[in-house]
């Protein structure tokens, strides 16, 4: 039920790693011209990985749908990223495979099956960047319950990104406009009243993420909305949920480097942030009816997150 808070194309672009350069010393012959010294590069290791530790008030998924608003929510996250081709100078620049899981474990105990591990998810897909500024990912990603509440369902997701900090040189400010396409390919990803009545659907995702990166401190503010086909929700009397703008989210994310942390370990960054979610469609208020969340219908959702973020 819950794609990554953080999209995979978002998590590609996330860091780069450079390489450490070592340097030979000059020998000196009597009478000869000082050596200039060599340097080399080690190639860049093509396997990269990020780990995410997310501590969360709620479990609110992209779809809007709200699982939990009790205790204390940890959603850790790996991606695994291979890198299989680079060219700067091509149109197509680079290519990468990506491998992960991300789950949800809650202070709560919920679900059919009562527990406190609610949702394990496998993630794979492969990213392009071509034309210096454009990337394009597909991604396959599955939901499945750890406390039997609803059957496991896969889905496939197609991105298209802009990369304007590279387009405009500004390093300091870009908007990192996408569009995404997600479609349910077996089971729902969403509440299910009547099976009879049910069948797999789709959304369209128009996206921004502001940032502004100071260096010392980087702020984020991920925006989107969500624009469903008419069968993606369900209302509990069994009709469709309707189509067009069902979730709306913004809001704000800090994260500042822990520079102190040698790079041999790796890139380890701190994050706190607040989301925003306003939800406008039948079928997904009355889905949350029926989910872990306590008492929840409510078409404005306040979520409070923060965590660590660790890029070997």
């Amino acid at each position: 039920m819950k794609t990554p808070s953080v999209s995979l194309t978002r998590a590609i672009a996330l860091l780069s790693l450079s390489a450490c350069l070592t340097l030979a010393p000059a020998h000196l012959h009597a009478g000869a011209e000082p050596i200039s010294p060599v340097v080399e590069s080690p190639a860049p290791s093509p396997l990269h990985a990020l780990l995410k530790l997310d501590l969360s008030s709620d479990y609110i998924t992209p779809r809007g749908l709200h699982v939990e608003n009790q205790g204390l929510v940890f959603q850790p996250l790996l991606l695994v990223f291979y890198n299989l081709y680079s060219n700067k100078d091509g149109f197509v620049n680079d290519v990468s495979l990506t491998l992960g899981a991300w789950s949800s474990f809650h202070t709560r105990e919920s679900g059919r099956e009562a527990g406190h591990w609610n949702e394990f998810d496998p993630i794979a897909g492969l990213g392009v960047k071509f034309g210096k500024y454009w990337g394009f990912d597909v991604n396959y990603t599955s939901f499945e319950s750890m406390t039997s509440s609803f059957e496991t369902s896969h889905h496939l997701e197609l991105k298209l990104s802009f990369n304007d900090a590279a387009f405009t040189g500004n390093k300091t400010f870009s908007i990192n406009p996408y569009v995404a396409f997600w479609k349910e390919l077996k089971n729902k990803a969403t509440v299910v009243f009547n099976p009879a009545t049910s069948e797999t659907s789709y959304y369209f995702t128009l996206g921004i993420n502001p940032t502004i990166d100071l260096k010392k401190i980087k702020f984020e503010f991920p925006t989107f909305v969500n624009l469903v086909d008419d069968n993606f929700y369900q209302q509990a009397n069994g009709a469709s949920g309707g189509s067009g703008a069902a979730v709306f989210r913004t809001g704000i994310q800090a994260s500042v480097p822990l520079s102190f942390v040698p790079k041999s370990m790796g890139f380890w960054s701190v994050y706190a942030g607040v989301k925003y979610y306003h939800l406008d469609n039948a079928g997904v208020l009355d889905g949350n009816q029926v989910l872990g969340a306590v008492g929840s219908r409510e078409k404005d959702l306040v979520q409070f997150h923060g965590g660590i973020s660790i890029f070997f």
